[in-house]
């Protein structure tokens, strides 16, 4: 992935509460007819290794299991916080005559890409894996699902179709562009504007990226 250093997360948590925050993500193989893309759901774990591993599965009809299955290298892509910065957010300059706004638009963003090769889990590391997907997606919700209510069997006859897999992450790449090679005074103005309806969010984010600039 191209970056700069500049786009490097200030706090090198962030990029695995990116992944955390955004669960579904996008899974990319090489396979020997080209690359092979899937979007399925994510659990990081952070005990294993330095970057920890992801944990996911796929429906067990799709032609991407079969890859999976080899242990070829993939690559997990998910997305932060993003939006189209517009020049019109800008201050206008006064300098040798010219009072325009000459920084021309850009679209900041997160992302984290990692990149290993899948392991395949036996149908009891699944259904852990399934459950915990159940807990951390219905936590909080006033009348939320539990995996009982498939009933009795409900579970084992729907695991044959289903590919659990575990990708340790081998390298991660992590590129928060978020106005930091831009004049302050122009991320400053988009920070503002963001934070005036737009995408408080993402001005958040600018803000903690830019910390330090004046």
């Amino acid at each position: 992935m191209y970056t700069k250093p500049e786009f490097t997360p200030a706090d090198p948590e962030a990029a695995f509460r990116l992944i955390e925050q955004a669960v579904f993500g996008t899974l990319v193989t090489a396979g020997p007819e080209g690359p092979v893309v899937s979007h399925p759901i994510f659990m990081l774990e952070r005990g294993e290794g330095g970057n920890g591993a992801l944990v996911s599965h796929l429906a067990a009809a799709n032609p991407h299991c079969a890859l999976i299955g080899r242990g070829l290298p993939t690559v997990a892509i998910f997305m932060g916080d993003q939006c189209y910065i517009s020049s019109s957010w800008y201050p206008r300059r006064i300098e040798r005559e010219n009072t325009d706004r000459d920084n021309a638009p850009t679209w900041n963003f997160a992302t984290v890409h990692c990149h290993g090769r899948p392991q395949v889990l036996d149908v009891r590391e699944t259904a852990r894996h399934i459950r915990d997907c159940v807990e951390h997606l219905e936590a909080g919700r006033g009348e939320r699902w539990h995996l009982k209510e498939l009933g009795p069997g409900g579970m084992k006859r729907r695991l044959p179709n289903v590919l659990g897999f575990r990708m340790p992450i081998e390298r991660l790449e992590a590129k928060f562009k978020m106005g930091q090679d831009e004049p302050w005074r122009d991320t400053r103005a988009a920070i503002d504007r963001l934070e005036d309806g737009v995408d408080p969010s993402l001005a958040a984010a600018m803000r903690r990226e830019n910390e330090g600039r004046d």
